[in-house]
């Protein structure tokens, strides 16, 4: 199996469950938001995004341990992946208790009466940082397993135990809702779950590479310098995404209060549908791109990464342009009114997941070449302006302040260091013409219209005739994004039949 293959499998087992675990928050969300309420909810979610920081732990060595097997893979060293497994061991054991130390004092301090500020008046939200805590801890030592299968380019089989995970961890927590409408509750199932199906997951990897998992010797200081040098540069980009990422949640949560936290994140899980695939095929090519550059395929890594962008922007354009024109009504009939979707605010969360992906895009790449350290370093620039710019826009206009602080802290830190790392390292070639871009926002443009047209042409409706009129609107979208695509030669007919084709292929093959 190519690495190209490899990478397609990994995305496409990564999207189905994904989209599987969506299609079930459809149900998930307006029960969350009517058995523990919309502040329940939220604290919930706030609770989430602040372990986020407690990964901050793992000091960047997940990524490094899979970027090393990555390249010790394309020499066909064997020997050298059973000793970075063997290191990465005590490593996460060792990460394990300094998240289990942080969290401790965390608790202790607001035993005290010292909480963070935006638990100060949930006095509940200790019990949820427990248990989601405990989770982190027992999930950086899982991380071993599926760092090893990323790393041997078997991503479709790490994704299936991820994926299948997130589906089971959200059915669970439905019951719990459902049964005993408590929060904790709700986490204490997802927590089980990860548990169960990481310790599955552990001995499939060990009866399928028992090679790996071979003693030998473990203290090999040369080995324990070689993941901490290279899992620096990674916690730097990890303390950046993670900054960046959390801000709007904790901002919000913080100023707004929790209650207002699922007006952004439920918007915000909608649109992520559409590039699901496209951040899944990325993080699925670190381990493809370093095994290529290893081996001197640098013009297969060139093309593959403008390939990358190019999708980004078409998957992302179609989503913002149907997000735009349907996504309040959407959300509106999904929560029963309980949420909805402003116009700004639109705006806001739209700029926020577009500029997400190309970012990652770019990130993924110089993290599977291991030569990301400027990147990294404005990428924690990024994450300390933002936390500071969305919160300087949500003081000021609110909500929908939250996008214009997150992509100004980008475009002046991680966007133009980004782009000067990728084509320093790859050359000329590796990224789209910008004519490129404003033709997809043609498309775009053209989606929304027809979308929104399409709407109005109907007459009010209620029920579930309301998903009728939104599957007739987005499909007038879609079509449009298509004619105005193929006109415009974004992407032509045969590469989506080639496509088609593939992902055909690979959703009626079993799982090797």
């Amino acid at each position: 199996m190519s690495r190209t293959h490899r990478a397609f499998s990994s995305t496409v087992v990564v999207s189905v469950l994904g989209y599987a675990a969506q299609a079930l928050s459809l149900v998930a969300i307006p029960l969350f938001l009517k058995t523990v309420g919309a502040e329940g909810y939220g604290l919930m979610v706030t609770v989430m995004a602040f372990m986020g920081y407690l990964t901050f732990a793992d000091a960047g060595l997940s990524w490094g341990s899979l970027i090393l097997v990555a390249q010790a893979k394309g020499r066909g060293d064997r020997a050298g992946i059973a000793h970075i497994v063997r290191h990465s061991a005590w490593l996460a054991l060792g990460s394990g208790a300094v998240a289990a130390l942080v969290l401790g004092a965390i608790l202790l301090a607001a035993r005290l009466g010292r909480p963070l500020p935006m638990f100060s008046t949930h006095p509940e939200a200790s019990g949820l940082l427990l248990i989601a805590g405990s989770g982190l801890v027992l999930n950086l030592q899982f991380g071993i397993v599926y760092n090893l299968l990323h790393g041997l380019q078997e991503g479709y089989i790490a994704g299936a135990y991820q994926g299948g995970a997130r589906l089971l961890g959200l059915a669970g927590a439905m019951l719990a809702a459902w049964s005993l409408g408590r929060v904790d509750a709700m986490l204490l199932v997802q927590v089980a779950v990860n548990c169960v199906v990481g310790l599955v997951a552990l001995a499939h990897a060990w009866r399928r590479h028992p090679w790996a998992f071979q003693r030998g010797p473990w203290r090999d200081r040369s080995q324990y310098d070689a993941q901490l040098r290279v899992g620096a540069k990674n916690l730097l980009l990890q303390i950046g995404r993670t900054l960046a990422g959390t801000a709007p949640t904790l901002i919000i949560s913080s100023v707004l209060g929790p209650a207002w936290v699922p007006f952004y994140t439920v918007p915000l899980s909608l649109l992520s549908l559409f590039f699901a695939p496209i951040t899944s095929w990325s993080a699925s090519m670190q381990s493809a791109y370093g095994e290529a550059w290893e081996s001197g395929a640098r013009d297969w890594v060139r093309q593959t990464y403008r390939l990358t962008v190019e999708r980004a922007q078409l998957a992302g354009s179609l989503g913002v342009g149907l997000f735009l024109a349907l996504g309040d009504r959407f959300i509106r009939w999904w929560t029963h009114d309980r949420i909805w979707l402003e116009p700004a605010t639109a705006l806001s969360i739209a700029a926020i997941a577009l500029l997400g992906a190309w970012l990652a895009a770019g990130q993924f790449l110089l993290t599977g070449l291991n030569h990301h350290r400027q990147a990294a370093a404005a990428e924690v620039a990024n994450g300390l302006l933002a936390l500071f710019l969305a919160w300087l826009g949500v003081r000021w206009w609110g909500l929908p302040g939250v996008g214009p602080g997150l992509v100004a802290a980008a475009l002046l830190t991680s966007v133009w260091v980004l782009q000067r790392e990728v084509r320093g390292r790859l050359g000329d070639g590796c990224l789209p013409a910008g004519f490129f871009f404003l033709k997809a926002a043609a498309a775009a443009a053209a989606c929304t219209v027809a979308a929104v047209l399409t709407s109005a042409a109907w007459p009010p409706a209620a029920g579930w005739r309301v998903a009728l009129d939104l599957a007739a609107a987005g499909t007038a979208g879609l079509v449009a994004f298509a004619g105005i695509g193929l006109g415009l030669r974004l992407f032509a007919a045969a590469d989506a039949r080639g496509w088609a084709l593939r992902l055909k292929e690979k959703l009626f093959l079993p799982i090797p």
